[in-house]
């Protein structure tokens, strides 16, 4: 039985022209070479799978100018295994020798994070003064782990995730060679799954294409990825829209039970409303990763939401994902977010207003302001606010003088009982007997710290600091409120006052002490003198 080629290594970069979503580190680098101001120690770092160890190759290659026979300048070391301080002394040892063939000895070091803390130290003056024909490549998935004396003898090159849709026409190229039938949005969804790393798709890619006999149907992908197909977000979407929520809860119940895993679910929502979201504000050209019949089901279903809904459920949804690690009952968690997008209400929210329509709606705005006839009786009524305000309505001012309107009618009708001090006494003894229950203990001692007293129907509360000042001030109303209520006197207000005068005793230094005796009792001036005392 022969045993087939994985695609990862069918298809991996033999030059810089092959390499997937690294261009400007390939551009420095082929600069470099063109320029012969290739460093002797460089440092490739970024996530897994995404091209560190082919691009060293490719590297190595290059500045010896061969395409075969590349293995006796080429060594490549996996510090995973090879970590110890023999290793890096063997190492240091070799790279006297020059190259038998080409110009330079290349030494490729994955996962150099790895290498233990004296293997490090035994490697940095070969790091920092290696020979003039040999060049380091360190990669690592891990920078942070690498010491900072390493990092300095370096030059670092940072390697970023790959794009999906660069992945996608990756893909998209090798079914076309192969002869491999797919459906589509099925190779989006494995480039998605892959996060970023060129590797991980073609491997989920290779099991994709053995386990569906070549046929990369939608229903197989998600089925295999254990990932909702595209069908389920739409139609729980569209329940979403017509607040069906016995439905979604149905709909939920058999995606549960069917044991696909929360977190993907809630991430498949959040991709599948942000594509609508993308659709709806025309942004799909730069921003989707669909096309065609996809693409179009988007696009048409993006107009039964407003941009601002489609803002809000993301929002929940985003929330929900953050706290799911911290609820209990996850299912309850879920169920209440579904419930939580089914209750937007659409209709009270405002779609947002794109900036190059903005002004043009303020123009006509304002035309038919001026299109507005008034009434003498209006601008009678108008003139008096034209000195301090700009612009107003008419039917702001219409609705402001209905409710003073009311105000004054609310007012007659409040009772104005009469009272005696000994009355307004009770009540505020009551007052703070409730506050006592109540257990504020702070504001009870501020209460009691002096009397009030009333004139004209306005209580007077003394206070001695500032502090005491502001929190008998935040307790105004609901003084006001409570005394009103117990006098029957609803025209009794309150007057939290700052006392000039303080309480606080004068201290004296011994001088002025000594004064003050001397002042009363002319004798103690004289036994003073007699005796030379001081103070």
């Amino acid at each position: 039985m022969k045993n087939s080629i994985s695609s990862a290594a069918e298809y991996r970069p033999k030059n810089f022209n092959d390499m997937i979503g690294q261009d400007p580190i390939v551009k420095t680098l082929s600069n470099a070479i063109k320029n012969n101001s290739v460093p002797q120690a460089l440092l490739f770092c970024g996530p897994r799978g995404v091209g560190k160890t082919s691009c060293a190759r490719i590297l190595a290659k290059m500045i010896n100018g061969m395409i075969e026979d590349f293995e006796y300048n080429i060594f490549e070391l996996d510090a995973a295994s090879n970590n110890s301080v023999e290793d890096i002394r063997n190492i240091t040892e070799q790279i006297r020798i020059p190259p038998q063939i080409g110009k330079y000895k290349v030494y490729i070091i994955d996962e150099v994070h790895m290498l233990s803390n004296q293997a490090f130290n035994a490697f940095l003056k070969s790091l920092e003064e290696p020979p003039l024909h040999v060049v380091f490549i360190l990669a690592t998935t891990e920078k942070n782990k690498i010491l900072p004396t390493i990092l300095s003898r370096c030059q670092i090159y940072d390697f970023k995730k790959v794009d999906s849709e660069s992945i996608t026409k990756l893909l998209l190229k090798i079914c076309n060679e192969k002869n491999i039938f797919f459906e589509d949005g099925s190779l989006s969804l494995i480039s998605e799954k892959s996060d970023g790393s060129i590797r991980d798709s073609l491997s989920i890619f290779d099991r994709l294409v053995s386990f569906t006999d070549s046929n990369l149907t939608i229903d197989e992908v998600t089925f295999n990825l254990n990932v909702l197909d595209f069908e389920t977000y739409f139609r729980l979407s569209k329940l979403i829209c017509k607040r069906d929520i016995p439905e979604i809860l149905y709909l939920y119940n058999n995606i549960y039970n069917n044991g696909y895993d929360d977190l993907n679910f809630l991430d498949g929502l959040l991709k599948h409303l942000r594509e609508l979201l993308i659709y709806k504000l025309g942004s799909s050209d730069k921003l989707s990763n669909y096309s065609n019949e996809l693409g179009k089901k988007y696009f048409d279903h993006s107009k039964d939401m407003s941009d601002e809904t489609l803002i809000s459920m993301i929002d929940i949804i985003n929330d929900t994902i953050i706290n799911y690690k911290k609820i209990n009952d996850k299912r309850i968690h879920l169920e209440l977010c579904l419930m939580k997008l089914a209750s937007i209400d659409s209709n009270k929210k405002k779609t947002l207003i794109k900036t190059s329509e903005l002004q043009q709606n303020l123009d006509n705005h304002s035309e038919d302001l001026k299109n507005i006839k008034v009434s003498e009786s209006e601008e009678l009524f108008i003139q008096p606010l034209k000195k301090n305000i700009s612009s107003l309505s008419i039917a702001s001012l219409r609705f402001k003088k209905s409710i003073e309107e009311k105000d004054n009618d609310l007012s007659k009708e409040l009772p104005y009982d009469n009272f005696t001090n000994n009355d307004f006494n009770k009540a505020w003894k009551k007052f703070c007997k409730s506050e006592k229950e109540k257990g504020n203990t702070n504001i009870l001692s501020l209460l009691k710290m002096k009397q009030p007293s009333i004139e004209d129907n306005n209580i007077v509360i003394n206070t001695f600091n500032k502090m005491n000042f502001k929190e008998m001030r935040a307790y105004k109303s609901k003084i006001e409120s409570f005394i009103s209520k117990e006098l029957n006197n609803y025209s009794v207000s309150v007057d939290i006052k700052l006392s000039e005068e303080s309480d606080k005793k004068s201290y004296l230094n011994m001088k002025e002490k000594l004064k003050i005796i001397q002042d009363s009792n002319k004798n103690i001036s004289s036994l003073i003198d007699e005796f030379k005392l001081r103070v």
